[in-house]
């Protein structure tokens, strides 16, 4: 058996080694798995949902980070990790307050050296459009952790979005990091941290703002341990559009994860 990307995953699939407690916890599936190209499902249960019952496009970004990193994955020779560096989100609707999310996404060819590609679309059951994904990464060394790991990480389901992640509601609040919301290594998982600084960019806007577009750079490793704070600020607020930013700062006090939303006012 070759030891690459591909086989790794498909370890995901058919024996969970390896697989990113938050990817576990949130029951995201991997549904296929082929040379850089990867599909992946995540149901859309109650505890994605805000608390008001709505769903939210920052279950969007979530599985854009997940959906992307398994396609640059899938591209690799041998058994790597792989490092975020940007991912950019167009949402064509917000997500359905149930069902599931299945993206499609591919990875360019891996050469060995600097950057690469990934791009793909997140469909609902129904087949809507619900975004177009893209982003840039950077294969790592892979830790013995991140490729044997076996078993899920068990909770008692949340009650809502804000529930899973134990936070406060509103455009600033502070995040813990723990097993459930890890990547592979123990660190805060990417997906989580573009899924915490959405929802503190929509906060700040009117409520009722809809995504049109989320932008995420990844400044340095997230955390294995300890609490991060999560602000977002409204940079322009007017009558058919909004801009807002949000940033997550880690315990050490230097900034691991920015992002800006354009939205659609209410």
């Amino acid at each position: 058996m070759v030891d690459d990307g591909v086989e790794r995953l498909r370890r995901w699939r058919d024996e969970q080694r390896g697989v990113p407690p938050a990817v576990g916890r949130l029951g995201a599936e991997l549904v296929s798995v082929a040379r850089g190209t990867t599909r992946v499902c995540l149901p859309l249960v109650p505890e994605l949902l805000l608390p008001d019952g709505g769903p939210s496009g920052a279950v969007t970004a979530l599985l854009a980070d997940i959906a992307l990193t398994t396609s640059v994955i899938a591209s690799l020779p041998d058994l790597r990790g792989v490092t975020t560096i940007s991912v950019t989100v167009d949402h064509h609707g917000l997500p359905p307050p149930a069902g599931a999310m299945t993206s499609t996404c591919t990875a360019s060819r891996y050469d060995g050296e600097g950057p690469q590609h990934a791009a793909g679309v997140l469909h609902d059951d129904t087949g809507r459009l619900v975004a177009t994904v893209s982003g840039w990464f950077l294969a790592a060394p892979a830790e013995a952790l991140a490729v044997d790991r076996v078993g899920l990480v068990l909770e008692p389901p949340a009650d809502h979005l804000l529930d899973l992640l134990r936070i406060d509601d509103g455009p600033a609040f502070d995040l813990v990091v723990r097993d459930a919301l890890s990547n592979a290594l123990g660190s805060l998982h990417g997906g989580i941290g573009a899924l915490a600084t959405q929802l503190a960019a929509t906060a700040a806007l009117s409520a009722g703002a809809v995504p049109l577009s989320s932008a995420f750079s990844y400044l340095r490793p997230t955390p294995r341990d300890g609490a991060v704070r999560v602000e977002g600020q409204v940079v322009r607020q007017g009558r058919r559009t909004g801009v807002a930013g949000s940033t997550m700062v880690g315990p050490d006090g230097r900034a691991v994860v920015t992002s800006t939303q354009v939205a659609v006012m209410p």
